[in-house]
């Protein structure tokens, strides 16, 4: 139990470690984008069935919460517990980020390839997978109100023009970054906090 709680304890710092990699890495090459989601999926993957094991394991050396277990409650009931409160949240930050991924694909083939960037649908992705539900809807709102800023700012500097069109490329990772780091004091939010599973 210690070396799960371990674990789960430093996944934050380890996607910190790598969405830094990628703010750093983009300058250089966009081909580190698919390892980084891959790793990210991965350790999300271990995190939930190691936090199922896990809590198999509490209840079932716990002499009151044994009757939440068969043979006393269906393993149904169990399976329902941890599918909701583990699964769930991966899989559904997933299929968020899916759906903006390939909506940001296919808004950018409609517009001859001027909104995004080759690597942006999957800097998207990685953004949303990253920092997880319930904060993925916090990274939308915090990537809006942060492209209305810079294009009022670039606006009235005279850098663009009414109406051009601005990349977000380097926004969706720093953004990410920021929420990770200050995840706790936004999870506290009570809008946020009622989103959870």
């Amino acid at each position: 139990m210690i070396v799960i709680d371990w674990f789960v304890q430093l996944l934050p710092f380890a996607y910190l470690l790598i969405t830094a990699g990628l703010i750093l890495g983009l300058l250089k090459s966009k081909n580190w984008i698919k390892p980084a989601v891959i790793i990210v999926l991965a350790l999300q993957a271990l995190q939930a069935g190691l936090l199922i094991f896990g809590q198999y394991y509490l209840w079932s050396h716990n002499a009151f919460s044994q009757g939440f277990l068969p043979p006393y409650t269906p393993l149904s009931y169990f399976i329902e517990y941890v599918g909701y409160r583990f699964v769930l949240p991966f899989i559904f930050s997933v299929f968020i980020a899916l759906i903006f991924y390939f909506l940001a694909k296919i808004l950018n083939r409609r517009f001859q390839n001027r909104l995004f960037y080759e690597d942006e649908p999957g800097l998207i992705f990685y953004g949303i997978i990253v920092v997880g539900h319930p904060l993925w809807l916090f990274y939308f709102f915090a990537i809006l109100a942060s492209a209305i800023i810079f294009y009022l700012f670039a606006s009235v500097s005279k850098k663009l023009k009414f109406g051009e069109v601005f990349s977000l490329r380097y926004l969706w990772l720093i953004i990410a970054f920021l929420i990770l780091v200050f995840s706790q004091t936004i999870l506290n939010l009570s809008i946020i906090n009622s989103l959870k599973f």
